[in-house]
């Protein structure tokens, strides 16, 4: 193998690895994301649940 063969190789092994970081990172933000969403609907549901209790006994 050449040298501007390996060099290409490393070069290309590193692109890689920072996309993979990037992927990572993307994918951690996503997961947080999508467990915030889940936090609010639970709670948008309560109170849609307390304010329909509190027109039926109110």
């Amino acid at each position: 193998m050449s040298l501007a063969a390996v060099e290409n190789f490393l070069q290309n092994a590193r692109a890689q690895i920072s996309q993979r970081d990037i992927n990572e990172s993307y994918l951690r933000a996503l997961t947080e994301m999508t467990r915030e969403i889940k936090r609010l609907e639970d709670e948008i549901r309560r109170v849609q649940r307390d304010v329909r209790v509190g027109r039926r006994f109110g």
